[in-house]
């Protein structure tokens, strides 16, 4: 009698392009130049993705468009967000105290990262060098650049579909 043996293999098998992308700007207006300089249709999706962090839950704004000809879906989101502790309070002048802030990262392995591009695709119709030479021609953004996924190790946040 032969041994049965189960492997459990956890590769999920990144199969996307991370872009990430450096620019003090708000998403709405960051993804209005993608959307202008790139010729997509990114709108704002109706649920934020949401982490838990030290039991809270901490949103960011994702803003979505799917290329149903290219078969090419696009996820525009933050990495940064600033949340407000409850019951926590700092001293910050002389006569008043604040709340908390603090900031959180989508992926605390990039923490100068302001914004995340994700594309997904199922053929070989996205040119990640055009893509990246538009974005680095756009003056708001300061650089945008690929990010090894294989390297990250909060890779699991990225798998939000």
């Amino acid at each position: 009698m032969g041994i049965l043996k189960l492997v459990l293999d956890d590769n999920l098998g990144y199969d996307f392009t991370l872009i990430a992308i450096h620019g003090v700007i708000e998403p709405y207006y960051l993804a209005f130049l993608l959307n202008k300089h790139n010729d997509l249709k990114l709108a704002r999706s109706s649920k934020d993705l949401v982490i838990d962090v030290d039991g809270f839950s901490v949103p960011f704004p994702i803003y979505e468009y799917e290329d149903e000809y290219q078969y090419i879906t696009y996820h525009l989101f933050s990495n940064r967000t600033r949340i407000s502790r409850d019951g926590v309070r700092n001293v910050s002048g002389l006569f008043e105290s604040e709340m908390s802030q603090e900031s959180q990262f989508f992926i605390k392995d990039l923490p100068k990262v302001d914004y995340l591009l994700k594309v997904s695709e199922d053929g070989t119709a996205f040119a990640k060098a055009k893509t990246l030479k538009t974005l680095n021609q756009i003056p708001q953004i300061v650089t945008a650049y690929t990010v090894d996924v294989d390297q990250l190790k909060t890779k699991e946040n990225l798998i939000f579909e």
